[in-house]
């Protein structure tokens, strides 16, 4: 159904352009470069992304904007673990879904154990479609909201974790699992203009990452880079 929403918006998108393009004449196109500060509550750790916009200015105020984001890399620590009183039970891996973990009590010879196996670690790559409409402020001051599709992929790292009763654990292989997803990345920002033909551009988008292999993950993105318009 998300992805069906994205595409159908994707349609929307170039359609809604291509009839604005055979009504308005062309008012050139842009190359951009920003880098983002990656905020997020659904990973331990984010880094900075980098993106590559570029297209063409449909109207005075509309363009039709491609790009290419790589978001870092996204890490999760592994889940804290409560060991039992008893060695013969099982320990608990505090918070992990219940599908990741695996287990057995023991016996008078062996402790009781449990395995985690989730993500530990993966590195998104998207290909984005938007619209932006941008507001004239000032001569050289415009701001601007966008929305559209961010097609995403990525590898998932696995992280193995087996805890026992006793109070020791081991690592062992995770894996690795290739994954993708379509998304709605929606955005707002702002252009300064203080030489002709270049501006410094500033923005905040808000995205999401979802599928089989990642849970759901919202993402806010804060964006400084430079635009130039030809």
């Amino acid at each position: 159904m998300r992805i069906t929403a994205a595409l159908t918006c994707l349609s929307a998108l170039v359609l809604s352009s291509t009839a604005l393009a055979a009504k308005e004449e062309s008012q050139g196109g842009f190359l951009g470069l920003t880098a983002a500060y990656v905020q997020t509550n659904d990973a331990d750790e984010s880094g900075v992304a980098a993106k590559i916009v570029f297209g063409p200015n449909i109207t005075e105020n509309l363009a039709l904007e491609f790009g290419f984001m790589d978001f870092g890399k996204l890490s999760y620590n592994e889940p804290d673990i409560e060991f039992p009183e008893d060695i013969n039970d099982r320990p608990v891996f505090v918070g992990a879904s219940r599908d990741d973990v695996t287990g057995f009590a023991g016996t008078d010879s062996t402790p009781g154990e449990a395995t985690y196996t989730g993500p530990s670690s993966y590195h998104p790559r998207s290909i984005l479609l938007n619209l932006r409409y941008r507001f004239r402020y000032t001569d050289s001051v415009d701001f601007f909201i966008k929305g559209g599709a961010n097609a995403w992929m990525a590898d998932v790292e696995k992280q193995n974790v087996t805890a026992f009763g006793d109070g020791t654990k081991v690592y062992g292989k995770g894996g690795k699992n290739e994954t993708s997803g379509v998304e709605l990345i929606t955005g707002a920002g702002m252009m300064w203009n203080p030489v002709a033909g270049l501006n410094l551009r500033t923005e905040i988008e808000s995205t999401s990452l979802d599928s089989f292999h990642v849970e759901r993950s919202s993402f806010i993105l804060y964006s400084l880079g430079l635009q130039y318009e030809f």
